[in-house]
């Protein structure tokens, strides 16, 4: 009974294992929905090495072509320009300074790869006023704030007015400026203030704000009906934001180059990396099996899990972007969790080979390797911590992948698996054959009372491993 009931569980295991990996790559869509799965790995944030990006040059120059102070001016405005790009969510983005008056971006992702017009929005810049009366009323109102007062804006959609608009985020230096509006505004009885983007004529209007909203650290604003800038769609809004913060940055930008930028290997390189990677796992499975035959089998099932759970965390992480780096690192951390199951069954081969039955062989063989498996990944993983923070960006990847497979590792080898080799043993403990155990003839099997006699012994005298029968 208790043997039926543990084959019955190991199929259950297995089906789970199987549900797993076809949800790690295969595609479906969402049954009674419009939504669409990918699975674990496509959804995985790639870099530029594998799903191709966009690349732009700026030219950064003052209105009176003035070269003093030019340098700290670009070096302000690259800060603010990496807090709007951050907005659109790339999977990967650098902006560098490219000599010394231009702005070099990179950037990957879904917008990236479908052409967003982002980069060109930032070139046409429009700059901010804040006034306390329409153009209509008072043809040369009073600008009480400008762009210098935007630290970000992005678009944003507000749920209780269903409508798309632009969230702007003042800076810290803001407040003086935005409360002599609002008293101004209070001395005229206006419950709005207006903000106009380019020129002050009534077309350029851009929205109407509550001068009690002034007060907070960030407005949403939607777009006037009277004026010529509409933010009604998400791509409206994103428009005005660029503009907005393009206006508000200390230099003038002109879009010098804008290209689109492949994988490194052509555009089947997740193909070839899939083919790749695949082949690596199935050597690695057959090589298990082969050399351990039933033990084998259960490092196959417990790798499968690592799989399931390094890919998971690797889609659900933030921070993790996918690079050439992060695949050898993948695949380091994958062969890393192998090399710890090979050291634990091979210490189970030692313990069988000095006479001890199967049960305990196995209890001992995981005892042994304790420490060595412990020891050897946090040594990886406190390498791996420095090479996360101090390396390059380009191999940051290889430094997180290693992490935490090495996690993931000591997981699956020391507790997945032990919990695998334990169940098995209820089907089957007298067969050492079957888990490619052997001892030399000589070496007879010692009862459990013997047990700790046997090891006082070997500490002494290690006994090498026997011969196959």
């Amino acid at each position: 009974m208790l043997k039926r009931n543990t084959i019955i569980k190991f199929i259950l295991i297995s089906i789970i294992a199987i549900l797993g990996v076809l949800l790690c790559v295969c595609p479906f869509s969402v049954p009674y929905s419009t939504d669409n799965y990918n699975g674990f790995i496509s959804a995985i944030n790639k870099g530029v090495e594998l799903n191709g990006g966009i690349s732009a040059v700026y030219e950064c120059s003052f209105a009176d072509d003035s070269s003093e102070g030019l340098s700290d001016a670009v070096d302000k405005s690259i800060a603010k320009i990496e807090r709007m790009l951050e907005t659109e969510k790339f999977s990967e983005l650098y902006v560098n300074r490219q000599g010394g008056n231009k702005v070099y971006v990179l950037a990957s992702g879904k917008y990236a790869n479908e052409g967003n017009s982002a980069f060109e929005y930032m070139a046409k810049a429009e700059k901010l006023s804040f006034t306390a009366e329409k153009v209509d009323d008072n043809e040369n109102p009073e600008v009480f704030a400008g762009s210098s007062v935007i630290y970000k804006a992005y678009a944003d959609y507000d749920y209780e007015a269903e409508s798309y608009g632009v969230r702007i985020e003042f800076t810290k230096n803001a407040g003086e400026e935005l409360k002599d509006l609002q008293k101004y505004a209070n001395s005229l009885s206006n419950d709005n203030v207006y903000l106009y983007l380019g020129e002050m004529n009534s077309s350029n209007l851009l929205a109407e704000v509550a001068v009690d909203d002034l007060s907070e650290k960030s407005i949403f604003i939607t777009s006037s009906s009277s004026g010529s800038y509409s933010t009604s769609t998400a791509e409206d809004a994103r428009e005005v934001a660029y503009n907005l913060v393009g206006g508000s940055l200390d230099v003038e930008m002109k879009l010098l180059e804008i290209s689109k930028i492949s994988p490194v290997l052509g555009k089947n390189t997740n193909l070839y990396l899939s083919i790749a990677l695949a082949s690596i796992v199935v050597a690695v499975y057959v090589a298990l099996v082969i050399r351990y035959r039933h033990l084998g089998l259960l490092a196959v099932l417990a790798l499968t899990f690592y799989l399931i759970l390094f890919s998971f965390f690797m889609m659900t992480l933030p921070f993790i972007v996918l690079n050439m780096a992060g695949v050898i690192g993948s695949v380091g951390a994958f062969l890393l969790a192998a090399l710890g199951i090979v050291f634990i069954f091979e210490k189970i081969k030692d313990e069988y080979a000095m006479g001890k039955k199967i049960h305990l062989s196995c209890k001992g063989g995981f005892k042994r390797a304790l420490w060595t498996v412990l020891d050897s990944h946090f040594i990886i993983i406190i390498i791996s911590l420095f090479m996360w923070i101090f390396a390059p960006s380009i191999i940051k990847g290889f430094g997180i992948a290693m992490i935490l497979g090495a996690l993931l590792s000591m997981f699956t080898s020391l507790v997945v698996l032990r919990l695998f080799v334990k169940n098995y043993l209820r089907i089957n403990s007298t067969k050492a054959k079957k888990m490619a155990l052997y001892r030399d003839k000589t070496i007879k099997e010692v009862k459990d009372e013997e047990v700790e006699i046997i090891k006082e012994e070997v500490a002494i005298n290690p006994v090498e491993g026997g011969s196959h029968e």
